[in-house]
């Protein structure tokens, strides 16, 4: 195995290790690595001191005892971050560290290359394992001791060992220097393996902040438009409500008159057909009269079905035939068009089909008609609406005409909007009429309805909706 891949195990290692979550972790682990280099760099040394010994008897270098001790003070360090004493320990390592860069600077001069090199590990390793602020005081404290040693020396107040300055440099000597620049590298590795992880840790986070705020925002926009949804039925049911309310004393007056039919035709055949004679002459006419009455409560079943079908709450897809539900919504404003002295004339559509809700299609209808009765009340001469069905293969056209007073041209283009209508001055619109109307159009239907009109000439709507439209509403 060559040294490439040695090394590349090693930082791998070191980067596993320092993949932590918090600064206390941080901080321990960098404390571990700086211990475990530390070991390693003063066990070298220690065999270096010994060789120097060995060879140079007179070597005037750091004492061997104090290598030693230095060796097992990191050992105990060691123990100590086992323990948890991450802080305490972290101290004591750069104490450590200080105390042969002080003795190396006071006794060989302020000058000694190795000394510099322990005063720069001192700095760093302030910086990894204690922040910024105690790095910067460790700073300006050596800064200080580097300068009064310096004045102190040259003054001869303090008599140094210069003799190394005539020696050649050693090996020994060289390779305790590169241990040392090694530990700082390592610390500088340190550092910038932090600011990549931190910087990788933001951008994680921004592209996790960006998802779930693009998330957010489609969540929001899909839960929008399901209140928006609900709103609109609700609002739609509300109308319903209240169309039907304000035509509910027309639908009792229209349901009087069969009732009194029924009646009277029951007290005939309680009363006359007793004075008929023969008794086939009462048989007939009592058969007549209950003809009579059976039509009446046809027609009261037929308008209170109708009636039923707008106030349900249900509402579902199927197939029905428009030409009958618009049939059944002219039996329910009979009574509004009578007393507003118009006719409605239904033409075409018998054989069609659609596909939708009946009971929202029915509700597009009656919008309509009132309006258009409406529109022609109060005029001084009969009016008509006729509404007629044509399609093509595709599309109903649903032709809604009446003869009555007209749009004026600058309400046009307002009178589809919220809340908008010409009648809030009598007291009888809202004006959510025909904006629900056009929402029911293309939402439910998947339609459109376009308008034209004159002043004291009428208004015609028409209505396109897709024959086999599905719809997707809930």
């Amino acid at each position: 195995m060559d040294m490439k891949n040695i090394l590349q195990k090693i930082i791998n290692r070191l980067a596993v290790k320092l993949h932590f979550t918090g600064d206390k972790d941080r901080q321990k682990n960098i404390l571990d690595i700086l211990l475990s280099l530390s070991i390693g760099t003063f066990a070298i040394i220690n065999v270096i001191r010994v060789i120097d010994l060995i060879i140079y008897p007179n070597d005037h270098g750091l004492p061997i005892w104090s290598t030693l001790l230095i060796l097992i003070f990191l050992l105990a360090l060691a123990v100590l971050s086992r323990y948890n004493q991450t802080r305490f320990a972290s101290i004591l390592l750069i104490f450590l560290y200080s105390l042969p860069a002080l003795y190396s600077l006071t006794f060989w001069g302020a000058d000694l290359p190795a000394g510099l090199l322990l005063a720069v590990l001192v700095i760093t390793m302030s910086a990894a394992l204690l922040g910024a602020s105690f790095a910067f005081g460790t700073t300006f404290l050596i800064i200080s001791i580097l300068i009064s040693l310096t004045w102190l020396q040259n003054e001869q107040l303090i008599i140094i060992q210069d003799y190394w300055r005539q020696e050649n440099n050693q090996l020994a000597d060289a390779i305790v220097y590169s241990l040392l620049i090694l530990i700082i590298a390592g610390i500088a590795w340190l550092f910038a393996h932090g600011i990549k992880q931190t910087l990788a840790r933001v951008q994680a986070s921004e592209q996790a902040l960006k998802d779930e705020r693009d998330s957010l925002e489609i969540k929001v926009i899909e839960r929008t438009k399901e209140l928006r949804l609900v709103e609109r039925e609700k609002i739609s049911q509300l109308s319903r409500f209240a169309e039907l309310g304000k035509l509910s004393s027309g639908i009792f007056h229209d349901l009087i008159n069969p009732l009194t039919a029924v009646s009277l035709n029951l007290e005939q055949i309680c009363g006359e057909s007793e004075h008929m004679k023969p008794e086939e002459s009462r048989i007939s006419h009592a058969k007549i009269c209950l003809n009579q009455a059976l039509l009446a409560t046809h027609r009261m079943e037929k308008l209170l079905a109708g009636v039923k079908k707008q106030l349900r709450k249900e509402t579902g897809v199927s197939i029905f035939n428009p030409s009958q539900e618009i049939a059944e919504i002219i039996e329910i404003l009979a009574y509004k068009a009578r007393r507003a002295d118009v006719t409605i004339e239904l033409s075409g559509g018998n054989q069609l089909s659609l596909t939708g809700d009946a009971v929202k299609f029915g509700q597009i209808i009656i919008n309509l008609l009132a309006n258009a009765i409406d529109a022609s009340e109060n005029l001084k001469m009969a009016q008509r609406i006729i509404v007629m069905l044509d399609s093509n293969q595709d599309n109903l056209q649903i032709t809604i005409k009446d003869e009555g007073a007209g749009i004026a041209p600058e309400n046009m283009p307002k009178i589809f909007e919220p809340f908008f209508s010409t009648k809030k001055i009598s007291g009888r619109g809202l004006g959510i009429g025909l904006s629900l109307t056009k929402d029911l159009i293309e939402d439910s239907f998947g339609g459109s309805i376009r308008v034209s009109s004159q002043l004291n000439r009428g208004t015609i709507f028409l209505v396109l909706l897709p024959i086999n439209h599905k719809s997707n509403e809930i």
